[in-house]
């Protein structure tokens, strides 16, 4: 037994490992990303949602959803499904013990021969075994597997990370789509309450003789342009409420909103910080570099498959052919040995195995290649949108304001006679639009911030 053990432990001390060691993907990444003119340092991204989103009411959305999100809980659980199988991969470097109690009777055949010289025909066999089994980590197939394990486990909470981000962004989203149908439902009931207003000034025009029919009708026209729109942004409300609680993880309801938050935007600075930062900041990158190591860990382990395996094997325990005997010491019994098993032929399965391997390493690190590319295109696409929406904003604050010029000169127009009705109606219905139009231009605004905030790896923390 001892020579056995030293030899166990010589095999241990010594044991090669067989395949490439797991490490990050060594790919090229651009020095910066477009369109950060800001100086690299600390990234919008490291900020904690609390810090970015500071609405109160939003704030509680925000927590509801990551305390109900099925998808997030459900990654949660990933986590502990990939926790329990690196337990079961590392149990693989200790040995295994199980324990065995039998007892039979047998009655022999004199024909066949089978009783003893005594001549009885019955007996008794009752035992008590320990069994122990040791595989040796001859090739490092045990440690590459444990390797594998560890790195999925990490995936797996990289993958939760990922899931969080994705779910603020989706709620705080939801809650700006929220918010900006609500305004475009005050701003075309207003519009509706000032076209009542002008339609009673055409009518009575009509009923003194000054107005016309078509003028009356013009009115009416520019009165149900703005009132269709109140129950079709009433509908998309409704709709976006719903989703909302969907995210949130609760059936469908109302969504109690809070104060105005459009200064958002104004009072953070975007910037993308380091692209070294970015890759390890972000949970999808992350996850997908834990996700080629595990593949070429396994690639080792395939490897080790190629070659003998060395194992030790141990049994005692009592033995006795009668119940009353079986404690006494003259009852135990044992063996010890080891068995060394090696493919000889099988058709090339094994040297297929590591095929496989290498070839799913190769397709992680393009998953991973592609998930950087993703990365700086999300994160390029943000920071252009922030910018070019203020400056969207200030055009469209721009033509509001000119707009309602335009509507103004040209209702005191027709009321003093000069012009006719068509031009107040091109003039409220382009006003109109370019209401719309500026609300959506903050509501996108707001996005960016969220999206610029999402794409450089936010959130998660």
């Amino acid at each position: 037994m001892r020579p056995l053990l030293i030899l166990a432990c010589v095999l241990l001390v010594n044991a090669c490992v067989l395949g490439p060691e797991p490490g990050s993907p060594d790919i090229k990444t651009p020095a910066s990303v477009l369109g950060d003119a800001a100086p690299h340092g600390a990234s919008f991204g490291d900020k904690a949602w609390r810090k970015v989103f500071t609405d109160s009411t939003l704030r509680t959305l925000i927590a509801r959803a990551l305390k109900n999100n099925p998808d997030l809980v459900a990654a949660t659980y990933h986590i502990e499904e990939a926790r329990a199988r690196a337990q079961i991969s590392n149990a693989a470097w200790f040995p295994m013990l199980n324990g065995a109690a039998d007892a039979s009777a047998n009655y022999a055949s004199k024909n066949a021969g089978q009783v003893g010289p005594g001549g009885s025909r019955h007996s008794e066999s009752y035992g008590l075994t320990a069994l122990l089994s040791w595989e040796l980590d001859l090739w490092g197939g045990i440690r590459r597997d444990n390797q594998a394990a560890r790195a999925k486990l990490l995936e797996a909470q990289y993958q939760r990370d990922g899931v969080q981000t994705s779910l603020v962004a989706a709620v705080v989203t939801a809650y700006i789509d929220l918010k900006n149908l609500d305004e475009r439902l005050a701003i075309s009931r207003a519009t509706a309450e000032s076209r009542k207003a002008s339609l009673d000034l055409v009518t009575n025009r009509r009923v003194g003789g000054v107005g016309s029919d078509l003028e009356v009708g013009q009115a009416e026209a520019l009165l149900y342009q703005a009132q269709v729109t109140i129950p079709t942004t009433e509908r998309g409300i409704a709709a976006k409420e719903n989703e909302l609680r969907a995210l949130l993880g609760e059936y469908p309801g109302g969504i109690t909103r809070g104060g105005s938050f459009d200064s958002l935007g104004e009072a953070l600075h975007i910037a993308a910080g380091l692209p070294s930062s970015l890759m390890a900041r972000r949970p999808d990158l992350a996850a997908a570099n834990q996700n080629f190591q595990a593949a070429v860990a396994q690639i080792g382990v395939f490897e080790a498959l190629r070659f003998p395996s060395l194992s030790l094997t141990g049994s005692g325990g009592l033995v006795s052919a009668e119940l009353n005997d079986l404690l006494e010491g003259k009852s135990a019994a044992y063996s010890i040995g080891g068995q060394f098993v090696g493919p000889i032929f099988d058709a090339g399965r094994s040297k297929a195995r590591v095929q496989a391997a290498q070839a799913s390493a190769k397709i992680a690190l393009a998953a991973y290649e592609k998930a950087a590319q993703r990365a700086f295109q999300e994160a390029a696409d943000a920071l252009n949108d922030y910018r070019k929406s203020g400056e969207i904003i200030a055009e469209e604050t721009k033509l509001v304001a000119s707009q309602k010029s335009v509507a103004a000169l040209a209702t005191e127009r027709f009321t003093g006679g000069v012009s006719s009705y068509l031009e107040v109606l091109d003039a409220e219905r382009e006003l109109f639009t370019s209401e719309l139009d500026l609300a959506d231009a903050r509501a996108n605004r707001l996005r960016a911030v969220v999206q610029a905030y999402r794409a450089l790896g936010g959130g998660w923390q």
